[in-house]
């Protein structure tokens, strides 16, 4: 087996295993938001969603990296990279948008959410979030930094925040009863969320400018290994 097809026999597992906790996951997270009637569960679910999306975009992106003759923009990173990254910001984007709204209507609104409900089916979804953003940090940390894995990375932060989230809002309607606890913390993890999101809007903008990146420098050595192997 030559290395090309060690990285890429990586890169399938890598992605693999995310890719599919995932969806799984969001299957449940979506009919459990319906089930529990919360909404920091069902932006939960939405991030998982596009996380599905990201991960699958950014397995397809991270293959055709790899190969020595893919178009390439001037600061060395893949075109692929860079249509997935702007996928996946844009993806982002529209999620914290449609949290913010449904969240305004509940405060207008209340709900009633189901506590016990809520927090069993986010703590699951917390502990498949930490794996699989224990393995996407690995990934970065043996195959350097991409911006196709930093985007991937971005989206289960924002799931882990979700999850984290979604355990409070079940713990204090469980305990209290206190309903609006759900849209403000769904309202909380959009912040965050949306300044994750502006960061990596930025890097994709300095890598499209040619700066010097951490991306554009993995980019780099990455030719030198190519060029290497060749």
């Amino acid at each position: 087996m030559n290395t090309s097809t060690h990285h890429n026999h990586d890169d399938h597992d890598h992605y693999f295993v995310p890719f599919l906790l995932i969806l799984i996951f969001a299957i449940v997270e979506a009919v459990g938001s319906w089930y529990t009637g919360s909404l920091a569960l069902l932006s939960d679910a939405g991030h998982m969603f596009s996380d599905v999306a990201a991960l699958g975009l950014a397995w397809i992106a991270s293959v055709m990296s790899k190969r020595a003759n893919v178009a390439r923009h001037r600061s060395g990173v893949s075109y692929a990279e860079l249509v997935v990254s702007i996928i996946n910001a844009v993806a982002m984007l529209l999620v914290v948008i449609f949290i913010v709204i449904e969240a305004i209507t509940r405060f207008q609104q209340p709900h009633q959410v189901q506590g016990f409900g809520l927090i069993v089916i986010a703590s699951i979804g917390l502990i498949v979030n930490l794996v699989v953003a224990k393995q996407l940090h690995h990934q970065a940390h043996h195959h350097g930094e991409s911006l196709n894995n930093s985007a991937a990375f971005l989206h289960v932060l924002g799931d882990l925040l979700g999850s984290v989230a979604a355990v409070a809002a079940g713990v204090v309607i469980y305990f209290t009863g206190w309903m609006l606890i759900d849209p403000i913390l769904s309202l909380l993890i959009s912040l965050l969320l949306l300044i994750l999101t502006l960061n990596l809007l930025r890097d994709i903008w300095l890598t499209l400018k040619g700066q010097l990146t951490k991306y554009h420098q993995h980019a780099h050595d990455h030719e030198h290994h190519h060029d290497h192997e060749h």
